[in-house]
């Protein structure tokens, strides 16, 4: 997979409401059914010229969507109920963008390295996001030491729910 098709198509910002309300757009049906995968799509794009990197999301009616956060809708300045124009292309499932906090301290530290690459390409995504999720560097330094310390001694979240299964 890569860059080499880039889907497009214009929607609307909507609000799902549940236990849980959700921000998304609805990936058309002639979309998904062009795509050459099924399953959870992993993709890159933009929304409104604000690039995402999000995962094609199942409803229980059928239907797909892109979930949008809300750091996502501040920067591209979206309210439900706005249109929206998105173009996306896949990315293959496996790769991880690592930020350069967390790169620099599992260069520095074996163990850490060899733990991390246990761990799948989602949960490695998701502590990423974790470490990102911040503006200082600083702040990504401590929050790239605390995941790589608490892997080293299995205390993540993830890795607890993992020991508990039998």
């Amino acid at each position: 997979m890569g860059k080499e098709k880039v889907y497009a198509f214009e929607g609307r910002l909507a609000t799902t409401h549940g236990r849980i309300s959700h921000t998304i757009i609805v990936v058309p049906d002639h979309i998904i059914e062009s795509l050459p995968v099924s399953g959870r799509v992993r993709t890159k794009g933009t929304v409104n010229g604000t690039p995402f990197a999000l995962a094609i999301q199942h409803k229980k009616d059928g239907s797909r969507y892109f979930m949008v956060g809300g750091p996502l809708r501040r920067e591209a300045r979206l309210r439900s109920g706005d249109p929206v124009k998105v173009s996306f292309w896949l990315v293959d499932p496996e790769q991880v963008d690592m930020p350069e906090e967390l790169a620099a301290v599992l260069s520095q530290d074996e163990e850490g390295a060899k733990v991390w690459k246990a761990f799948t390409p989602g949960e490695q995504r998701g502590l990423c996001h974790y470490v990102n999720s911040v503006k200082n560097v600083d702040s990504r330094i401590k929050r790239a030491l605390k995941i790589v310390g608490k892997a080293k001694a299995r205390q993540l979240h993830l890795q607890k729910q993992k020991q508990k299964k039998p």
